[in-house]
């Protein structure tokens, strides 16, 4: 993978970022704090955070790894079409690919292994000072820099200095070090990312052809959860599960659908074309952001016949207001009520949607919600030129935001012992508790754009 970075489309990068934010928040709002339930997975309520794969709903915490993976395929075009019209052959992009999954699935078994730190019997603050020198080789090995010849220097030596870091992982922490310990997030990402781009370059040609892969994928998955013994033909991957599982390609639903938007808005970007956004344009991306958080009440409260009575109003609405100004922003509206709406349809069908397990309304559902909050942002930077400078600058490093709360202010947040103080005045208040999750969070964000600034990027 190249050391350079391509243009960015700013869309993307705010809805990557909004991500980013929403994951960090969720992880570090205080548990026990007296927090409604729609503050956590649906399928995680409190008091007990217990999982529970039979309760229905999904809440704003269930939408950040679909947001992620949207917003992943949405970038598939934007980082090889630029390489193939370039030059390079599909060989070479399929090289990439392949080096792009191998570091993110190294990336995985690191930080799944690195989370074990925390039951080592060391002192907290070795504990600490271990965590955030492991962030430093991690940065060194991930980084990207102008310079090729320097950047292949410092990921190599950061590499080197990651074995260490195993050694006295070993040898002094007393990690019992696991290629089966992962973090699931990262290594889905890793799979849907190369099997994704393949698909993509094999149907960049033409849209209508991955609309047709796209629908066998969903036919598939149907298949899965509806008769199951159809497919008991597919190998079982046990011996190898530790870094792949048929399971995972089930997220190219969402992947695949972000990589469509991708596609268009590259068309659109690259056309020079200016597009004219008046007020019901903006009314129209606030009535697509009002229908992705109806969702939020509907399918969390289940009330699912009104939920898409109010959504199919919501979108006629749009419809109406964008008819006869159709352009970039009201196509992806359509999109995304399209996916939301036969999404809300197939809640009943699969006895009400579930992040975990996931099944087909979860899928199409957040497709669409994605797609909804993109109209909405879309429309906004198109009118006024916002830029977002804070969630776009998370969304252009997103695997260096992921860590830096686990690895960097975390640990020296519990070293210097504001963390402890923070959890102990979250404990039972409500309020309290989100102030825990926005300090983490904002560190994050602060954090991530210096380094974003720096023009220091983490391979993704």
């Amino acid at each position: 993978m190249s050391c350079q970075t391509n243009r960015r489309i700013i869309t993307i990068d705010i809805l990557r970022g909004i991500t980013i934010f929403a994951m960090i928040l969720c992880a570090n709002i205080g548990y026990f704090s007296d927090l409604p339930a729609w503050m956590f997975h649906a399928q995680t309520p409190p008091p007990t955070y217990a999982f529970n794969p039979d309760v229905p709903g999904i809440t704003w915490v269930d939408l950040v790894f679909p947001f992620f993976l949207f917003t992943m395929g949405a970038a598939f075009p934007l980082a090889m079409r630029k390489r193939l019209e370039n030059g390079a052959s599909r060989w070479s992009v399929t090289g990439s690919l392949f080096r792009r999954w191998l570091t993110l699935t190294i990336f995985a078994i690191v930080l799944g292994n690195a989370y074990m730190i925390g039951a080592s019997t060391r002192p907290d603050i070795v504990k600490g000072i271990f965590n955030v020198v492991l962030w430093g080789v991690m940065f060194m090995s991930l980084v990207r820099l102008k310079d090729e010849k320097k950047c292949r220097l410092v990921n190599n030596a950061g590499m080197f200095l990651l074995i260490v870091m195993a050694v006295l992982g070993v040898d002094y922490m007393g990690l019992k070090l696991s290629r089966w310990s992962s973090d699931i997030i990262i290594m889905i990402l890793a799979n849907v990312a190369f099997f994704g781009g393949l698909l993509w370059m094999f149907t960049k040609d033409s849209i209508r052809l991955r609309w047709l892969v796209l629908l066998f994928i969903i036919a598939i998955k149907a298949l899965s959860s509806y008769t199951p013994q159809v497919l008991d033909w597919i190998p079982s991957m046990g011996s190898i599960g530790w870094f792949f599982s048929w399971g995972y390609l089930q997220y190219l639903i969402i992947a695949l659908a972000g990589s469509i938007v991708g596609d268009k808005l590259l068309e659109h970007s690259r056309s020079g074309e200016t597009v004219s956004i008046d007020r019901y344009h903006i009314v129209a991306g606030a009535v697509a952001l009002v229908a992705m958080l109806v969702q939020l009440w509907g399918l969390f409260t289940r009330h699912i016949l009104a939920d898409f009575i109010i959504s199919a109003v919501l979108g006629l609405v749009f419809v109406a207001l964008t008819f006869k100004r159709r352009n970039i922003v009201s196509w992806m509206g359509y999109f995304g009520f399209t996916f939301m709406l036969v999404g809300i349809i197939f809640d009943p069908i699969d006895g009400g949607i579930t992040k975990d397990h996931c099944n087909l309304s979860y899928m199409l559902t957040t497709t669409g919600m994605t797609a909804l909050t993109g109209a909405f942002v879309l429309a906004l930077e198109l009118k006024w030129q916002i830029k977002g400078r804070g969630l776009s600058g998370c969304g252009q490093n997103p695997m260096l935001a992921y860590g830096v709360t686990n690895f960097v202010t975390g640990p020296i947040l519990a070293m210097i012992g504001i963390g402890p103080w923070l959890d102990a005045i979250s404990a039972g208040s409500p309020f309290w508790g989100v102030i825990r999750g926005l300090v983490y969070t904002l560190l994050m964000v602060a954090i991530t754009c210096f380094f974003t600034k720096k023009k220091l990027f983490w391979r993704s």
